[in-house]
């Protein structure tokens, strides 16, 4: 049997294996060889457009198998996939198509009017799944269906580029995150250690496939394994509900905002006796110990909550399923990954002592793409400094505390909005939080606090703030409270405090005319 050392081998492997097992659940139901066809036609069509080994392709693509499809067809060829968030202006599109220099750009028919509000000539084609016969661009079924389905596929390198993923760039411009077949299928192989994923699983997929978290775990685990993913185009809460009964996935894998609507909404407690799911996974946000204690004591299935970042493909470390779990913690390290906290000077920290969270492992990335400065401020020989600060017990779990970013310094103490934050959505009124820092001039920052109420519920601002007394320093307690109907997310419901201190900017600079 082909080792697996890139990502169509391993997908090659997995359709010898399991040829008639049921790969995608959608609107249609692919087997693994069937998707291999669909996988290979594709391909076929990209070489026929002079797509080369190492040429940039990226996908302006919502959940659908066209994604899926055109993933491992751009990796067949020895192309490299560029994944586009779905929710981005045109403006930070044509960023990112600057940035990467790409060759050729598949899109949904719907993103159609922001290419158009594009300048031309940024892409050398631009290939469009659409179910209209549309003039402007290459018509996915026209090119793709007529090519032949026996596979193609180019020499590959383990090391070769195989994917960039462009950061959320919540500190400015995002940057390309170059990452390799071999740190991707390390990831894999290590989560699946981890969690002890089997071909028998079934993942629902109801993230964006754009985000790193996503893909790794939603997508290519299944594919490692031969299991079958459920896939959702968008998250609706009817579909959801007769998927969860119906479909009998066995793995959910989701966001904080999720368990804590399924946490609130009493009709999901029949999942508890017609529902197969085995483990429930939360990444790409912080879950909050309201929503965990909450969810596994309706649903008494475990709920782990892992850490990764992009530069790590993505996952970190998590909590494992049949070990000891501590509360707030993000969990082990996954097997070959090794995780130490450094201080200010770069030096390995004791146990318990709060820095910046480093990373080393096969799955840490190559660097950013084009950007070599960039990747010297984050790369020290093997390790990866993340910008997190946390800290790490006495036996190996990791605890984080907030982004090295994020981080206030009033009065000389250092202060981390993330605590402030879990104590507020303690609260039984608050929903959800932000902590940021505004300018105090020579004393440093004063923290302000945006706060959302839970439905029906309100607070006056020296409630909130009696509340913190109780339980804060009085350095920590937020100086100045606003309360707000909504926050500024990510798609994947980090909140943009970028956004918010802008706006405390804006109004600064607004008094100050």
């Amino acid at each position: 049997m082909e080792t697996i050392t890139t990502l169509p081998a391993m997908l090659h492997q997995t359709i010898e294996k399991y040829p008639r097992r049921k790969a995608v659940i959608s609107n249609v139901t692919v087997n693994y060889r069937e998707f291999g066809e669909q996988v290979n036609r594709l391909a076929h069509a990209l070489m026929n457009l002079n797509v080369i080994k190492g040429s940039r392709v990226g996908l302006l693509l919502s959940n659908s198998l066209e994604f899926m499809y055109a993933y491992f067809g751009i990796l067949s060829i020895g192309a490299v996939v560029v994944p586009l968030n779905t929710f981005l202006q045109p403006a930070e599109i044509e960023y990112i198509l600057q940035d990467c220099k790409l060759d050729v750009l598949i899109i949904h028919d719907h993103f159609r009017p922001i290419i158009s509000a594009l300048p031309q000539g940024l892409v050398r084609h631009i290939i469009v799944v659409s179910s209209q016969n549309r003039e402007g661009g290459l018509l996915w079924q026209h090119i793709v269906q007529q090519e032949p389905a026996t596979r193609a596929h180019r020499k590959i390198e383990p090391d070769q580029m195989a994917v960039i993923l462009y950061t959320s760039g919540t500190t400015g411009h995002p940057k390309g995150v170059v990452l390799t077949h071999r740190n991707l299928l390390a990831n894999i192989t290590s989560s699946c250690q981890a969690i002890r994923i089997t071909a028998k699983d079934r993942f629902l997929l109801i993230l964006p496939l754009f985000h790193a978290f996503t893909c790794t775990v939603c997508m290519l685990i299944p594919f490692f394994v031969g299991g079958s993913i459920i896939l959702f185009s968008k998250i609706e809460r009817k579909q959801l509900k007769k998927a969860l009964i119906w479909k009998r996935p066995t793995i959910l894998v989701g966001i904080p905002q999720l368990y804590n609507m399924l946490a609130q909404y009493p009709y999901f407690r029949a999942l508890r006796w017609l529902n197969p799911i085995r483990l429930c996974i939360s990444g790409a946000a912080p879950l909050s110990m309201e929503t965990l204690e909450k969810f596994e004591q309706k649903f008494k299935i475990p709920l782990l909550e892992g850490y990764g970042l992009s530069e790590a493909s993505p996952v970190v470390s998590i909590n494992p399923p049949d070990k000891k779990r501590k509360p707030s913690s993000v969990g082990l390290p996954l097997p070959g990954v090794e995780v130490k906290v450094l201080d200010a000077e770069e030096n390995e920290l004791p146990p318990n002592t709060v820095g910046e969270v480093a990373v080393k492992g096969e799955n840490v990335m190559q660097g950013y793409f084009h950007h070599p400065e960039e990747t010297k401020k984050v790369i020290r020989g093997e390790w990866l400094l993340t910008g997190d600060m946390g800290r790490i017990d006495e036996d190996g779990y990791i605890y984080l505390v907030d982004r090295k970013k994020d981080m206030l310094l009033v009065k000389g103490l250092n202060v981390y909005p993330r605590e402030i934050e879990e104590l507020l959505n303690s609260h039984p009124k608050i929903q959800e939080s932000a902590v940021i820092g505004l300018s105090a001039g020579l004393k440093g920052e004063i923290p302000k606090a945006f706060i959302i109420f839970k439905e029906e519920e309100t607070l006056t601002e020296q409630e909130v703030k009696a509340f913190c007394k109780k339980n804060l320093a009085s350095y920590k307690i937020p100086r100045f409270i606003e309360f707000r109907s909504s926050l500024p997310k990510t798609p994947t419901g980090k909140i943009l405090k970028k956004n918010l201190r802008q706006e405390e900017e804006q109004k600064t600079h607004d008094q100050s005319d």
